[in-house]
Formats: C-alpha cells, sequence, structure tokens
C-alpha cells in the first residue's frame, strides 16, 4: 500500500463530505416527504356568559341570561333562606344556541 499525498488526501476528505452532504439533503426531503398533512382545527366555538345559581356541593341549579342577574340574585337568595343552605351566583361561559 502505497502512501498517499496531502493533495489527495484533501481530495478524499472532499468527497466524503461532499456524499454526505448529498446524503443528509435526502433524508430531509424524506422526513418532509413523509410529514402527515396538518389536521384541520376545530371551529371555533361562539361562547356567551350567564348567571348560574350553584348549591353548596357545586351543583348547577338554576341559569340566568346575562342581563338578568338581579333575578339570579334573588333566587339564590330565596333558596339560601329556604333551604338553609349556602347558594351563590357566579357567571359562566356557555355556547352560544
Amino acid at each position: 500500500m502505497e502512501r498517499m499525498s496531502n493533495r489527495d488526501r484533501i481530495a478524499r476528505a472532499a468527497e466524503e463530505a461532499r456524499l454526505a452532504a448529498e446524503e443528509e439533503l435526502a433524508k430531509k426531503a424524506a422526513r418532509k416527504a413523509a410529514k402527515r398533512p396538518s389536521k384541520a382545527r376545530p371551529k371555533e366555538v361562539r361562547m356567551k356568559i350567564v348567571w348560574v345559581v350553584y348549591n353548596a356541593s357545586g351543583k348547577a341549579v338554576k341559569t340566568f341570561a346575562y342581563p338578568d342577574k338581579d333575578a339570579g340574585t334573588a333566587e339564590a337568595r330565596r333558596l339560601s333562606n329556604s333551604t338553609g343552605s349556602l347558594h351563590e351566583l357566579r357567571p359562566a361561559k356557555v355556547p352560544m344556541d
């Protein structure tokens, strides 16, 4: 086996680097082609705020439209007085009809 000149070593290293770069480009192209199409985004659901009367355990008892806050407050007071347990009025977001 004969010794390689410096020029031959440089040429061989350059050729190996070129081949490695070509292989890397081929791998990237294969990965790009293998990607699945993006999933369709779900439609954005419009939400509205309503007033909900909750009992002490957190269960929704009655629902009122947003402008009817006074009626919701009165119902929460009435239920608290009649049952003896705390009822509170809180806003909640629900999907629009």
